[in-house]
């Protein structure tokens, strides 16, 4: 009877969470801005950079030729009160495939916390928190309130590749993974970093002398030749196409200057990052510890070529994010809890010793 009440209350508990996603997977697709224009990224002829991610064109331009979608897509008319834009079937199918890489990610985060905890005490917590640090990474925005139709795949995308690196998975799903996860966005080059850090692991500990080991640079460093190819190969194949790719140094100085700005500079990772930053030194587990190290690789990369003030550029950090944060507060928590279970016993103690002083 325990176990059917465990397993009813766990199946109430999933299917809150799916409504949540569907609910955070709609508000991102009509509260935002879509910034690649679909009816000419799905031919390629949108501007660079963003024509150069590509994988999502094939469900993009399936969307736009099939019947059936096409059909569901129009049957939101029978609702206008929920569909205020006509819903086209692009939107559609990016719904869909949002909503399934936020259960995907959402998934492996929940994994990576439940075997980096000791306790696994906040494990209930650990999707919905997952959620909220979505919502401020990539809704939250006062200006640049945009949405990039291959953001949610890229951050399911290095959700599983956490995932394999953590539990210790063959290279060679790594491997694959990357070279799929290239062709939807570039920022796949900082997974090669994390994946040096996490090799470096020995016995509990980062041996930074295990960094450039042989064994590591082997895997590494195809892929890195494999994704300058695919960046070459790109750039040429959309060599006419407009261009908006150029350094955003200039701007993101401009940013961190301007104190109206910090506010939503501070939202990405759910207004986490820096708490976890100046925390790591809590985050018990060794491994997620020495990943931390990633976050002034990505830092430097993205205050080149990313707009800090679209906190969606540190999306794909939010598994890394929550799981750290979750494992602090765990900590956190133990150290109050032994605290306030300890001072019954030391108030017995003094009242045994004030007792055998009077005698």
């Amino acid at each position: 009877m325990r176990a059917g009440n465990w397993i009813n209350r766990r199946g109430v508990l999933v299917a809150i969470y799916f409504l949540a996603t569907i609910q955070f997977a709609w508000c991102y697709l009509r509260l935002t801005l879509h910034y690649v224009r679909l009816e000419t990224y799905e031919y390629g002829n949108e501007r660079m950079p963003f024509q150069g991610r590509m994988l999502m064109m094939v469900p993009m331009r399936w969307a736009s030729q099939s019947s059936l979608v096409s059909w569901l897509a129009s049957s939101s008319k029978l609702t206008p009160f929920w569909f205020q834009k006509p819903l086209t079937p692009e939107a559609l199918v990016e719904a869909v495939i949002d909503v399934g890489c936020l259960l995907l990610a959402g998934w492996a985060t929940v994994k990576i916390y439940k075997a980096s905890s000791s306790r696994q005490l906040l494990t209930p917590f650990i999707y919905p928190l997952f959620l909220v640090v979505c919502v401020a990474t990539y809704i939250m925005h006062v200006v640049q309130n945009f949405s990039f139709l291959y953001d949610l795949p890229s951050l399911a995308f290095f959700s599983v590749a956490m995932y394999l690196m953590y539990f210790q998975k063959h290279w060679a799903w790594f491997a694959a993974l990357f070279c799929v996860a290239t062709v939807n966005r570039e920022t796949t080059l900082l997974l090669l970093p994390l994946y040096m850090l996490n090799e470096a692991m020995q016995n509990g500990r980062l041996v930074w002398s295990r960094v450039l080991r042989w064994r590591t640079l082997a895997v590494v460093m195809p892929l890195g030749v494999l994704w300058a190819a695919w960046q070459i190969y790109v750039q040429r194949l959309f060599i006419y196409n407009p261009s908006e790719f150029y350094p955003r140094f200039d701007w993101n100085v401009k940013s961190l200057l301007l104190p109206l700005a910090w506010p939503q500079l501070l939202s990405a990772g759910g207004y986490l990052l820096l708490f976890v930053a100046a925390m790591h030194h809590r985050v018990a587990d060794p491994r997620l510890r020495a990943w931390l190290w990633l976050l002034p690789v990505w830092l430097l990369f993205m205050f080149s070529y990313g707009i800090l003030i679209e906190t969606r550029i540190y999306g794909e950090l939010i598994p890394l994010i929550v799981c750290a944060t979750a494992i602090i507060c765990e900590e956190m928590l133990l150290v109050r809890m032994g605290v306030l279970l300890r001072r019954p016993v030391l108030a017995e103690v003094d009242r045994a010793a004030e007792m055998r002083k009077a005698a």
